[in-house]
């Protein structure tokens, strides 16, 4: 797939896939932040909290045009909001490839999302791929959502903490539960491609 996505000026795009063109849509410095974060040992805010709440009360203008590439896919979804904080760091497999991993979500997910998120992400795919075959694609996200949806790459998953940050063990390992789940469907059935319906113990039943 090679896909193009245009829209509001102020909103951030995660999508299956690897943009192609971040020089032209992220400021400066949230470019700075993303060639900082390939290096990091912990996830990094491209875009911070800060500027995501100022993001959320903007009247764009214009607009962006996101440009995706993803190989060896069976499927392609991407997200899309002035809301979102984004943060990531790599993960390194045992052949020696970079992953980056990668979280987006708006402030309500914030107190969650930003201490566990990409941090379970890479111990998804350091896990998985201890026990099947090393992660092939070069990035994996978790999308902050209602709830949650596996698509190659990227996947959709609920948490988010109460008006006053705090959040309950039971939202905090439901939010865990919920992204190692669906960041594991890369494997069953993304990657292998296996038939969900008709093999639904190698698809739901694993990742379970």
């Amino acid at each position: 797939f090679i896909v193009k996505m245009t829209v509001p000026e102020d909103h951030i795009v995660g999508s299956t896939g690897e943009c192609l063109n971040y020089s032209t849509v992220l400021t400066p410095a949230q470019l700075k932040r993303w060639e900082q974060a390939k290096s990091v040992k912990e996830p990094l805010e491209i875009v911070t909290l800060d500027e995501a709440k100022k993001n959320e009360k903007s009247k764009p203008n214009g607009t962006k045009t996101w440009i995706y590439k993803a190989d060896n896919v069976r499927d392609f979804a991407w997200t899309s909001s002035r809301k979102f904080v984004w943060d990531a760091m790599p993960h390194i497999t045992e052949e020696g490839k970079r992953v980056m991993c990668m979280s987006y979500y708006g402030k309500e997910a914030y107190p969650v999302y930003s201490k566990y998120s990409t941090r379970v992400v890479a111990h998804t795919l350091k896990t998985y791929s201890k026990y099947t075959f090393p992660y092939p694609y070069p990035v994996a996200i978790s999308v902050e959502a209602s709830n949650g949806m596996e698509y190659p790459m990227i996947c959709f998953n609920y948490g988010r903490a109460e008006e006053d940050g705090t959040y309950s063990e039971g939202v905090k390992y439901g939010a865990i539960g919920v992204i190692i789940h669906e960041v594991g469907h890369n494997y069953f059935p993304m990657i292998v491609n296996s038939d969900e319906r008709q093999w639904t113990w190698m698809d739901e039943g694993i990742n379970s």
